[in-house]
């Protein structure tokens, strides 16, 4: 079963034989078979990474800057690919390329694999004649973003870990540890302090309810998973929530400004007017607070106020993001002061990846601290009463 860009079987069958191929029977799929069958693709098929993205399209451009024709170029560097899932999109980027459509047009079948901004450099070196260059520039932009994404989630997954631990450790002493203590306290037959009233309370509860709590729990972190995905409102409270969180909004804050200024330099570089790199860049962007403020700049913009006020104004970006960007403005140099502000943020994502476990310990030892101190107290202080007594 294959895809093909041709409207009847008599074109796809002619096609296939011209390549080589023996065809017995072809016949286009119902619409709803079609798209049935695509979604079991895209569940089973391998998937095909940033990196990988960007390693083929440097190839194609090397071929391109070095005189091999177009299809050749996609053929050898895409559809010859390791990835299977990719080296299958390469194929039929080649057949529509061959039909007559435009490299643009081609991948904009395969959003998930070539995003916005790319088939964008892309259609502006095939308007412009210089595609090696412009696709070169989409590779390196697509190298800097998968650099950006996983200094981010390396710098999360450590923070992340560090709570669920401290909660597993919750878990450990409320259900195996404070049973048995409660028991122990019963034989003795002394009045309890109130903490460990409340805390054996906790535990029983705890014990006897297990099954529906983590159910409860699991239920609700997968419907909070599928709201954040699905539902803007939620999406925006949680990017809210995450940029007033400690550690979290240090973090956050790192990657969306690297984010902003890495595409408003490439956009600047390529000749696309601020307003249109606004708008590219606010679709591309994931935050949706950050979105909201870019487009309140772009708001201002059309009023007539200058780019460094925009950003002021909007109230999120530091003060060193706009005295480069007021810089940039002035001096006609935006696309230069925005890479330096990018690779700042990139700097500082290694910067925090390298130093992330002193960052969180503060915030753990807090919590960890605070859970041990009541569990301490509430487990302990009958036997200090008890031994008071004798």
């Amino acid at each position: 079963m294959i895809e093909l860009p041709f409207d009847s079987p008599l074109s796809a069958m002619t096609y296939l034989e011209q390549q080589g191929n023996t065809v017995i029977f072809a016949t286009p799929l119902p619409p709803a078979m079609g798209a049935l069958v695509g979604m079991v693709n895209r569940f089973l098929q391998q998937p095909v990474t940033q990196a990988e993205m960007a390693e083929s399209l440097t190839n194609v451009s090397v071929m391109l800057k070095a005189g091999v024709p177009l299809i050749t170029a996609i053929r050898d560097a895409i559809g010859e690919h390791d990835n299977k899932t990719l080296a299958r999109i390469g194929r039929e980027l080649v057949l529509r390329v061959e039909s007559g459509s435009s490299f643009t047009d081609a991948c904009a079948r395969y959003p998930q694999v070539f995003p916005d901004t790319i088939r964008f450099l892309i259609r502006l070196g095939e308007e412009t004649g210089g595609l090696d260059r412009t696709v070169k520039d989409a590779a390196d932009h697509a190298k800097k973003m998968d650099r950006i994404k996983k200094d981010t989630k390396s710098a999360l997954t450590y923070p992340t870990f560090m709570f669920i631990a401290i909660f597993g450790a919750m878990f450990f002493w409320v259900y195996l540890v404070v049973p048995p203590m409660a028991d122990l306290f019963k034989s003795f037959r002394v009045p309890l302090p109130a903490m460990t009233v409340i805390v054996i309370g906790a535990s029983k509860a705890f014990a006897e309810n297990i099954g529906t709590i983590l159910a409860v729990g699991a239920t609700a972190i997968f419907s909070l998973s599928m709201a954040i995905k699905l539902h803007q409102p939620t999406r925006r409270g949680w990017h809210w929530l995450l940029l007033r969180i400690p550690v979290f909004k240090l973090i956050v804050s790192s990657f969306n400004l690297a984010f902003i200024t890495e595409y408003m330099s490439l956009m600047i570089n390529a000749g696309v007017d601020i307003m249109r790199s606004l708008q590219i860049l606010k679709e591309a962007l994931p935050n949706e607070i950050y979105r909201e403020k870019l487009d309140m700049v772009r708001e201002r913009l059309v009023q007539g106020v200058s780019l460094r006020e925009s950003f002021t104004e909007a109230k999120i970006f530091p003060t060193f993001v706009v005295r480069m960007i007021g810089v940039g403005e002035q001096s006609g140099t935006l696309s230069d002061q925005l890479e330096y502000v990018a690779e700042e943020y990139r700097l500082k994502l290694d910067d925090i990846v390298a130093n992330i476990g002193k960052l969180v310990e503060p915030l753990a030892i807090m919590i960890g601290g605070g859970m041990f101190i009541v569990l301490a107290m509430a487990l302990f202080s009958p036997l200090y009463y008890l031994i008071k007594s004798i």
